[in-house]
């Protein structure tokens, strides 16, 4: 889930927005045109309150009060039911724009809506082929859609449905009803994707506008679940080491992960994985890990060490030129940088940067500043991180310095749980000694736009508690 909020309609006395993606948006440029849309309303004199209707594309939004005292949207799931979220209208106007780009055809967004009717073959619920039309000029139904039963065989009645309905039926062809009349799809159940994308034939005015056996539309399939991989048993030959169990299959000493406290309490046996595991398939693959070689973990590098019982060891770095056998530092780390994007929806986008890249550090950079700045940008530089920091003042940040990521930590240990943020995050943190809980307290944007932690994430209790 991603929570992003206006910034703009409070400077008219109106409410901010709060809009929810329950999903990944398929582009940030949908984000970034949503809010800018609301703001645009509020600030040309628009007045929009709870239950007030928001027509958005060919779906219509409804506007609800927060908890938060910002004004939220929710939409149509199915029937009456509604959800906070507005990744179905955001969807299908970014698919149904992209389809009729890609064929060369005008998008009729207003030429639709959700009370429409379709009429509906009974048996195509269920065919492994459909014929989509849009009726044209000749048609007593004139804009309307009808889906046949592509299938050779008797076919059913006709039933006529709203499109809403027909959205639930068939939700993987509201990306194609902004398409002018007179277009046809044939579309095979078969090659339907989990994910809404699929495989048409187009023909518009009775001209194919695909290739014969048609052209991909709408999502990507989705990338392979590389969690399903053969997972490796790990072992532990007493509290605190943990240990690979493959090495002896391949002529390889096995690894000891080992922990001197524990890293988050409670939960040793399923982080150890993070380190481990990658290590067990690299063996598995053929790679061969000797005394002196490092390896990456998240942000950090460790050293693999020879141990006094004859296994390969852990190293991690403890001060600038202090390493010590442990990883939990390590672990510790790596599980708040997650937990940071999950509170941001972010956990798909994680891009951990390595402890020996760069920082920029403006001069205004000391210890007592009420509130830092930590901005990441896009980098094609491998000794670069991409992380900016400056203080939170309005003034001409220069004279900047290259810092490493090591050296920023240790001047900044709260920014550490942020560093695998991805580019175009930025983030205004509160300085511990400038809140009432002692404790930081973070605003953050992604490509320019406020947003919002999950509720009851990692991030909103640390703010709350702020």
């Amino acid at each position: 889930m991603q929570i992003f909020r206006t910034t703009g309609c409070a400077a008219a006395g109106h409410p901010e927005f709060t809009v929810v993606f329950a999903e990944q948006p398929p582009s940030p440029l949908i984000i970034g045109w949503m809010l800018d849309m609301l703001e645009k309303a509020v600030t040309q004199g628009s007045s929009l309150s709870a239950g007030m209707l928001f027509p958005l594309g060919w779906r219509v939004l409804r506007i609800i009060d927060r908890q938060d005292g910002t004004l939220g949207l929710e939409e149509r799931v199915v029937a009456d039911f509604w959800e906070e979220h507005v990744d179905q209208a955001m969807g299908d106007l970014w698919w149904q724009t992209a389809a009729a780009a890609k064929l060369g055809l005008p998008v009729e967004l207003s030429s639709i809506g959700e009370e429409q009717a379709a009429a509906v073959q009974s048996c195509a619920y269920s065919a492994g082929l459909l014929i989509l039309n849009r009726l044209g000029p000749d048609s007593p139904q004139h804009g309307s859609w009808s889906v046949h039963c592509g299938v050779d065989h008797e076919h059913g009645d006709w039933t006529h449905i709203d499109l809403h309905q027909l959205a639930v039926a068939f939700p993987f062809v509201t990306q194609f009803l902004a398409l002018p009349t007179e277009t046809g799809l044939l579309i095979e159940r078969d090659r339907v994707e989990e994910t809404g994308g699929l495989v048409a034939e187009v023909a518009y005015q009775d001209m194919l506008r695909t290739t014969e056996g048609g052209v991909h539309f709408g999502p990507a399939p989705a990338p392979l679940d590389l969690e399903l991989q053969v997972r490796f048993a790990i072992g532990q030959s007493a509290p605190g080491l943990y240990r690979t169990t493959i090495g002896y299959q391949h002529g390889h000493p096995e690894i000891v992960a080992r922990l001197s406290e524990p890293a988050i309490p409670d939960i040793d046996d399923v982080l150890v994985d993070l380190v481990l595991d990658d290590l067990q398939h690299a063996i598995a693959d053929g790679a061969r890990f000797a005394p002196g070689h490092t390896v990456r973990a998240g942000w950090r590098t460790l050293r693999v060490v020879q141990r006094a019982d004859g296994l390969l060891g852990l190293h991690e770095r403890v001060y600038a030129d202090m390493w010590e056998e442990h990883v939990e530092l390590t672990l510790r780390e790596t599980w708040y940088q997650k937990e940071v994007a999950a509170s941001l929806g972010l956990t798909e986008r994680l891009d951990f940067p390595a402890e020996h890249q760069s920082a920029a550090v403006a001069s205004c950079v000391h210890d007592r500043l009420p509130a830092l700045v930590l901005a990441r940008d896009e980098t094609d530089d491998i000794r670069a991180s991409g992380w900016r920091v400056h203080c939170a003042q309005d003034h001409q940040h220069d004279a900047w310095s290259a810092r490493t990521l090591w050296e920023l930590t240790d001047f900044a240990p709260f920014a550490t749980q942020f560093l695998a943020l991805p580019a175009t995050t930025s983030l205004t943190v509160e300085a511990p000694h400038t809140t009432p809980s002692g404790r930081i307290r973070t605003h953050i944007t992604l490509g320019g736009r406020h947003l919002v932690p999950n509720p009851g994430s990692y991030l909103a209790v640390l703010n709350a508690a702020s």
